[in-house]
């Protein structure tokens, strides 16, 4: 059952830019759960109106039900790999996430969810304002994270592991 919160979920400390997104849903008055723990803690409680609620470590095993019931997943740093992006995903959930990073490889504008260019309050909030959840397939995005699922992921790995590996010994036993 989809609840009307939105949800961040990772360490708090700085490039992760929790406060740029605490910034906007002051302003916007949704309500914006984050979970996590860390340095930023003290200062982002500080930053934060009633509508944010921090919740601290959560137990690995209820993450998925925070995934699962929020509207959509906030993420609003530059990472190379956004393991709690996919995550979301994983639970068909769309995201409002920066153009930044290799999220853009990830995720598909309209689809996945929606993009801001602009890493600041005013890009977060002119994005969950066009968001609408009844646009986004659960189970489309869901697919879209199987991409990327660590089982997969590691086959990948080696796979390639191997390849290189044969390539060498062709190259040894020349």
């Amino acid at each position: 059952k989809r609840s009307n919160y939105f949800l961040m979920v990772g360490r708090l400390i700085a490039y992760k830019r929790h406060d740029i997104a605490i910034k906007a849903f002051n302003k916007l008055g949704l309500p914006l759960k984050i979970i996590g723990r860390g340095p930023e803690m003290k200062r982002l409680k500080k930053l934060a109106g009633p509508n944010i609620e921090f919740l601290g470590r959560v137990p690995e095993k209820d993450l998925p039900k925070y995934y699962a019931e929020c509207q959509a997943f906030i993420f609003p740093q530059e990472e190379d790999f956004g393991i709690v992006a996919m995550e979301a995903m994983a639970s068909g959930r769309p995201l409002i996430a920066y153009h930044g990073g290799d999220i853009p490889e990830h995720m598909e504008e309209g689809k996945t969810g929606i993009f801001f260019y602009d890493q600041s309050p005013t890009g977060i909030i002119e994005a969950v304002k066009k968001f609408r959840d009844e646009d986004y397939d659960p189970e489309y995005i869901r697919s879209r994270s199987l991409k990327f699922d660590r089982e997969i992921f590691k086959g990948k790995i080696k796979d390639y592991v191997e390849s290189e590996l044969e390539k060498h010994k062709s190259h040894i036993n020349v």
